[in-house]
C-alpha cells in the first residue's frame, strides 16, 4: 500500500472539489454501498470499461499521473454526514484477476478508509491518494465534521505500480 500527499496540482485538486461540491453536479443514490449497508450517492466515469460521464476530463490529471494501462471502473461516491462503518469489501470488477484499486480524497474531513489486513486507517485530506492491491478488503468510515465524504475510486491495471 502507498498513500500519496498532493497528489495532483492544488488547482486541479481545488477544480475538482468546488466542481463535485456544486449542486448542478450529478449525483446518483445508491440504497446500499455494500449488502446491508447505509444509502450513498456515486457518479460513475467509467462503467465496464466504457467511458460513462461527460465529466471525465476532470479526473484526467489523476489517470495521467497513474499511468493506467486498462481501466475498469472509476467512480465518485459521495457519503452524507453520519458515524457509521461499511461492510468489508474488495472492489471486484476484474472477476478476481490482478488489478489494483486507488482512492482519491476530493475533501478533508474525518472519516477514512480502513484497511482489514493491518487494520491500518486512511484519513480524507484533500488531494491524498492511497494506491492498493485491488483484492484486498477495506471499508469506507463516514465523516462527522463536514456534510459530505467524496472519494474517486479508481479500479485499474498498470504493470508499472504494481508492489
Amino acid at each position: 500500500m502507498n498513500i500519496y500527499k498532493n497528489f495532483i496540482s492544488k488547482q486541479d485538486s481545488n477544480k475538482i472539489c468546488n466542481v463535485f461540491l456544486n449542486n448542478s453536479f450529478p449525483w446518483y443514490y445508491h440504497k446500499n454501498s455494500t449488502k446491508n449497508d447505509s444509502n450513498f450517492f456515486s457518479h460513475g466515469f467509467i462503467v465496464e470499461e466504457q467511458i460513462n460521464s461527460g465529466f471525465i476530463f476532470l479526473i484526467e490529471p489523476i489517470l495521467k499521473k497513474l499511468k493506467c494501462k486498462k481501466i475498469y471502473n472509476i467512480r465518485a461516491n459521495l457519503c452524507l454526514k453520519g458515524s457509521y462503518q461499511c461492510n468489508w469489501h474488495t472492489d471486484n470488477f476484474t472477476n478476481n484477476l490482478s488489478h489494483k484499486t486507488a482512492i482519491y480524497y476530493v475533501n478533508s474531513n474525518n472519516g477514512r478508509t480502513i484497511f482489514k489486513k493491518n487494520k491500518k486507517s486512511v484519513y480524507c485530506k484533500a488531494n491524498r491518494l492511497v494506491l492498493f492491491d485491488g483484492r484486498l478488503p477495506h471499508c469506507s468510515v463516514t465523516s462527522t465534521n463536514a456534510k459530505k465524504r467524496i472519494v474517486i475510486n479508481l479500479n485499474f491495471f498498470n504493470k508499472q505500480l504494481e508492489d
